[in-house]
């Protein structure tokens, strides 16, 4: 699901549209529906914000890392982790929300300029089982097709 094949122009239209999608789908909603469980055991929409900035973060960082550093060595963590060090899922859902726009805005910024070979910038990536080479072209389309699920995610949550 998260290797679905997109190109660099695909990944930057994904990522671009996805936060206003998320925005135009949760707008005007009551704090309740936001943060309020579907059933129990689901995730609030709230949460599903929380994951996905975890996800933004840690990502959107080995993307960083790998446009700054020639070939650098990344130790994965798992975005279920660190967000256990972040407050996101306790966050109204507003500024949250505001906060991984911003984010994902910054990320644009520094991918849209990239010449077509920054895509290609790699690295060795440890701490998930066996050390994998993965590229920025990789993290990004992960990113994208990712958040491509939690957006379908999201509007089946709100069409209920």
């Amino acid at each position: 699901m998260y290797d679905t094949p997109l190109t660099i122009d695909q990944v930057l239209t994904s990522l671009t549209e996805q936060p206003k999608a998320i925005a135009a789908l949760t707008s005007g909603l009551p704090r309740a529906r936001l943060h309020r469980s579907p059933n129990r055991g689901e995730w609030s929409l709230n949460d599903v914000l929380a994951h996905l900035r975890s996800c933004a973060d840690m990502w959107g960082t080995y993307i960083a890392t790998m446009i700054a550093e020639d070939r650098p060595t990344i130790k994965a963590m798992n975005p279920t982790t660190w967000i256990k060090y972040t407050n996101y899922p306790e966050l109204e859902f507003a500024p949250s929300l505001r906060a991984f726009t911003k984010q994902r805005a910054e990320l644009l910024a520094f991918l849209r300029p990239l010449p077509r070979a920054g895509w290609s910038r790699g690295a060795t990536v440890t701490g998930a089982g066996k050390p994998r080479e993965r590229t920025v072209l990789e993290y990004a389309r992960w990113l994208a097709n990712h958040e491509r699920s939690h957006l379908k995610h999201i509007t089946r949550m709100v069409q209920r």
